[in-house]
């Protein structure tokens, strides 16, 4: 079973999207396998994308942040006003990205503080965030934005690529540096597996926690950035959205481990990829919205079920590996 578990963590999800688009293409030739339809999927993948690049970070450190799409919705709200204020682009994208870092870093802080789970935090903080935005804005809708504002996310690169997929690969290959190939990326592996056994080996794990959720905060400060500029609009509904748990969702059934402790950043991004193929195709042939929250509810058991039994059947390999005297 171990053998099955290692193929599917190297396979799986190529495997799984290489059939979903087949299936798609010959459901809905017309509609799925289209050059316009890929090119949205990737769009709309770019966007839990980068999330997913922060989220990622989180998990491994055994947090699950339910915060997500609030801040989000505050940094869009705080970018959008200052464009219309008349403040330059690349400051008011600063200003929302270093929201998105300081309520990161206040997480941390408070969980640390009150030694209580991140899930409880960033769950009394969304609906703080969420207030705010309603509180600010109410359910009106800030648009009007600068156009130069769409090439953030609309430009193509080389006159082929659209922007926001270049930001999504951009940010994907720095968070995979970030977490192979740096001491701080290992660390936050150390930190997931075992927090006492970290402290013991030397780390500052309340530094690491901290830094740990400043990065995450960029990459969602990025993506809000992206969404306002694909959408050119901006308001408190962001905050009820479901980019927390849609992140979550792609990120584990990729291979994250939702405890904490393993998984790569690329098991994440093709996470996100099959996430993204699934819920389009499935539009492409007519499955109602609802049908689709009860197939990503189920998504998330397979994918928390595939977790627990991979853990098992390593804990019973251990069992049978013979201590020398």
């Amino acid at each position: 079973m171990n053998k099955f578990f290692a193929l599917w963590k190297k396979f799986g999800m190529v495997f799984l999207l290489t059939i979903m688009v087949i299936a798609f293409t010959i459901a809905s030739p017309d509609t799925f396998f289209t050059t316009n339809t890929l090119l949205n999927i990737l769009k709309q993948a770019s966007v839990t994308g980068v999330l997913a690049c922060g989220v990622t970070m989180m998990l491994i450190t055994g947090d699950i942040d339910l915060s997500v799409a609030s801040r989000m919705a505050v940094v869009t709200l705080i970018v959008g006003t200052l464009l219309l204020k008349g403040v330059p682009i690349p400051v008011a994208v600063v200003v929302g990205i270093l929201f998105a870092v300081a309520s990161g870093i206040l997480n941390a802080i408070l969980a640390e503080l009150l030694q209580t789970s991140m899930f409880i935090v960033t769950m009394a903080i969304n609906y703080v965030w969420t207030g705010v935005c309603y509180l600010t804005v109410g359910a009106a809708i800030v648009y009007g934005l600068p156009n130069s504002f769409k090439s953030i996310s609309q430009f193509n690169v080389f006159g082929v690529i659209p922007s926001i997929i270049f930001i999504f690969v951009i940010c994907g290959a720095i968070a995979t540096f970030i977490l192979s190939k740096t001491y701080f990326g290992r660390y936050l592996y150390a930190l997931g597996g075992n927090r006492e056994a970290a402290r013991l080996a030397g780390i500052n794990v309340v530094k690491t926690h901290i830094m740990a959720h400043a990065v995450a905060g960029i990459f969602i400060g990025i993506g809000a950035v992206i969404l306002l500029s694909r959408t050119m609009t901006a308001s408190a509904m962001t905050a009820s959205g479901t980019y927390s748990f849609d992140c979550m969702i792609a990120c584990v059934l990729g291979g994250v481990f939702i405890s904490g402790g393993g998984g790569k950043m690329y098991q994440a991004i093709l996470g996100v990829l099959v996430i993204n193929v699934m819920f389009n195709g499935l539009t492409c042939i007519g499955v109602s919205d609802y049908w689709q929250m009860v197939v990503k509810g189920g998504v998330l058991f397979l994918a928390v079920g595939l977790e627990v039994l991979q853990r098992y059947f390593a804990g019973k390999q251990k069992e049978k590996v013979p201590v020398k005297a």
